[in-house]
């Protein structure tokens, strides 16, 4: 140390910004730079000579952990982290370092420390791993599976509790690894391999991308996850990090595709109904054994081209069966040579004794054929594929009935199903012309139109759909959109599904989405806490909330704004809402029913509904039909309503006269059922005697008057024979009776003159 001018060592000293010092072996201060005396307050004079520890920290003695008696002890360096209170009352943090001086034999005779003020450092570093372990704790929270990635080397930089679970890793095991290797054991990248790769699609184009895959979870077994990359982008705009989501969407998508499979079930048994109904009105119009049987057989030919049918209808006393003989050679053929064989194996009889002994008519096919009746196998043993049912009535089985295909083949069992419902429907008709003095329509009892579902009322072939749609969709829990024009009746069909399903007993909640503000509408169906809004007095229930365990019915679902429509979205797939105000979220099992008098379609179109809610509640469509498509519910219903306001107005009133009913008959209805409603109710009030005039009627329908008779016998036959048909409910042996002509006569007229149930003229 002599070597050095006094004066330039204090100087180099000084120039140093963070605190230097010198001590001896007995750690007295032989040298301290400006930064010391600064931190202090003190004067160099006051400090030089004196113990480093009394200075410093107050003490009496050397510090146990002193890194400067170290130095001295051992001749190397060292460094430690001190908290040093200053005189100003402030606790600084000092990195400090201290170095031995030596003389030429080795020994240190001296030590220098340096003191670096770290206190900002430490905060900061304290901050980032509190940071860090709140980022930790917000990603851990995350119950879909993630990661970050870094996509040079695809290795794993982070990864969530969900991640490490679903690989069956404990945490952080994953950090550091690449990602092809955890998750598809593969020593090299997706692409490398021949595997589409979200992340690598992100890293291509840049921005998110999103895919569904197979993947084994922990346990081994394929779930099917929707997989989600989102770049995080550096300063440059380059990729620094890939963040990639997992949800395992497995039972998600099994319930889509349960749910698309059971709609697709239902258009089909819908498409099978509507045929099934166009039939029954076809076969009722005929009037003749080999015409339905014809009928049947372009049916069957049309499923299974290369195939003949045998048909074994029984006779009038059951003893024997019929030969056909005024139907075509394809059907009295195969029928004949059938029969033939029967009677050469003398076993006709035990055939005819089966068919009128047949308690549960049931099919029986080739794929089932070990365990059949002797008759049946002797008859189906020159089809490769064949399948065979009863043709019954409720009461009594009338004949049997085969298709033999001529090449091999599977029978679907919708088709089978279709057989079997087909000859339910008509097994009546065949049996009313077979017996030609039974004039008891058999098909009608077996699908007897009905007049009425609940408060629905209408006996056409449109309710008939309705009915039967209201059958099959009471069984299900799926959303059902009602769609029709104002007046149709579309809350009443809402009411008849609430009513037949497992819901019944449970609450129906009608909520009209047209009459509220979108604010409003928002608290009549979610509810709303108290103080959420100006009025909010209290906590008031929802209308979804009310509806636990039963129905909500959306009415004029069409009219709700954009806001509601996500609300509405997000309760329909989970079913989870929170309150107005509210911050808890709640679950509710409601089944939603929805009507509208919009075409919703053309209103996505338009873009003011969202699609998604609409295919959402467009699982099943039931379609309302506007009361000038079914003008021949018009006399029911009127009927219906004058019971109605006559017992309401304490009136007698019996009936309508002809001029009455035809202005009804003849109106288009605008307002539909709930329109025609109001008019009788408007009829009754001024009517005085048992009958409506047509002076009673609205104003609107004041106009029409009764029908000038014409001059054509042939106008005035047809409509007598239309009225009185009209006012049977079209059964035609009624009909005909009060006619006083034969059924086959008036079937003949009714095809002359083009009659129909849909007809409302008079």
């Amino acid at each position: 140390m002599t070597t050095y001018d006094e004066r330039f060592l204090t100087r180099v000293l000084d120039s140093v910004t963070d605190p230097f010092a010198i001590y001896d072996r007995e750690f007295k201060i032989l040298k301290c730079n400006q930064a010391v005396m600064g931190l202090f307050h003190l004067p160099e004079e006051q400090l030089l000579g004196r113990f480093c520890y009394e200075v410093f920290f107050h003490r009496a003695a050397v510090c146990e952990e002193c890194h400067v008696q170290e130095v001295f002890r051992t001749g190397e360096s060292s460094m430690l982290e001190k908290s040093i209170t200053l005189p100003d009352g402030n606790q600084r943090i000092f990195e400090v370092h201290s170095y031995p001086i030596k003389d030429h034999t080795g020994r240190t005779i001296q030590a220098v420390e340096h003191a670096r003020d770290i206190t900002e450092r430490k905060s900061l570093e304290s901050q980032l791993q509190s940071t860090q372990a709140f980022s930790e704790k917000i990603i851990n929270s995350i119950t879909d599976n993630l990661i970050v990635i870094e996509p040079k080397t695809h290795t794993i930089v982070q990864a969530n509790d969900a991640f490490h679970s679903r690989i069956g890793l404990q945490p952080p095991a994953a950090v550091g690894m690449r990602c092809h290797e955890v998750m598809l054991d593969r020593p090299t990248p997706c692409p490398e391999s021949g595997i589409a790769c979200p992340m690598e699609q992100t890293i291509r184009t840049k921005g998110p991308a999103m895919s569904d895959r197979l993947y084994p979870n922990a346990a081994g077994e394929e779930r099917l996850l929707e997989v989600a990359t989102y770049p995080l982008l550096d300063s440059q705009g380059e990729i620094s990090s890939i963040i990639r989501l997992e949800r395992d969407v497995t039972e998600k998508r099994e319930m889509e595709e349960a749910l698309a499979f059971r709609s697709k079930e239902l258009q089909k048994t819908q498409h099978q109904l509507e045929t099934l109904f166009d039939i029954s009105r076809q076969v009722s119009a005929m009037d003749s054994l080999p015409e339905i049987v014809h009928f049947v057989q372009q049916i069957a030919q049309e499923i299974f081209p290369e195939s003949e049918m045998l048909f074994f209808l029984s006779d009038g006393e059951k003893q024997r069966f019929l030969e056909l003989e005024e139907c075509n050679f394809s059907v009295v053929e195969p029928l004949g040579r059938g029969m033939q064989e029967l009677e050469q194996s003398g076993l006709i009889s035990d055939f005819v004794q089966y068919v009128r002994n047949v308690n549960e008519p049931h099919i029986v096919s080739s794929e089932y054929s070990n365990d059949i009746p002797a008759f049946l196998r002797l008859i189906s043993k020159s089809y490769p594929s064949w399948f065979s049912l009863p043709i019954a009535t409720p009461n009594q089985c009338i004949g049997y009935f085969l298709l033999g295909s001529t090449v091999s083949q599977e029978y679907s069992r919708e088709d089978l199903h279709f057989f079997h419902n087909l000859f339910n429907q008509i097994a009546g008709d065949i049996d009313h012309l077979v017996r030609h003095d039974n004039e008891i329509n058999l098909l009608r009892q077996e699908v007897t139109k009905r007049t009425s579902h609940g408060e629905i009322i209408g006996q056409s072939d449109e309710m008939q759909k309705i009915y039967e749609l209201i059958d099959l969709v009471s069984g299900s829990d799926a959303t059902v959109l009602i769609a029709g024009e104002n007046g149709t009746g579309k809350e009443l069909v809402a009411r008849a599904i609430h009513r037949e399903s497992h819901r019944g007993s449970g609450p129906f909640i009608v909520a009209n989405c047209s009459a509220y503000s979108p604010a409003l509408l928002e608290s009549e169906l979610f509810g709303h806490e108290k103080g959420a809004f100006t009025g909010a007095i209290k906590r008031k229930k929802g209308r979804i909330e009310r509806a636990k365990g039963g129905t909500l019915f959306l009415d004029e679902i069409g009219d709700i704004a954009p806001a509601t429509q996500v609300l509405l979205l997000r309760f329909l797939q989970d079913h989870c809402f929170e309150r107005v105000g509210g911050e808890q979220t709640l679950e509710a099992d409601v089944r939603v029913l929805a009507a509208s008098n919009l075409d919703l379609y053309k209103e996505v179109e338009a873009g003011r509904f969202r699609d998604d809610l609409y295919y959402r509640l467009n699982v099943i469509t039931i379609g309302m039909p506007p009361l000038r498509d079914r003008k021949e519910d018009i006399p029911m219903l009127c009927k219906r309503f004058l019971e109605k306001y006559s017992l309401k107005e304490g009136k007698q009133i019996q009936s309508f006269s002809s001029s009455a009913m035809q202005a009804l008959l003849d109106h288009d209805w605008p307002g539909n059922v709930r329109q025609l409603e109001n008019a009788i109710s408007h009829a009754v009030i001024l009517a005085q005697g048992s009958v409506v005039e047509g002076r009673h009627l609205p104003q609107f329908l004041k106009q029409v008057t009764e029908e000038p008779p014409s001059t054509s016998i042939a106008e005035n036959e047809r409509r007598l024979i239309l009225a009185v048909l009209q006012e049977c409910s079209w059964n035609k042996h009624e009909a005909a009776r009060q006619l006083q002509i034969s059924r086959s006569t008036l079937y003949s007229k009714i095809r002359r003159y083009n009659l129909m149930k849909t007809t409302s003229s008079v």
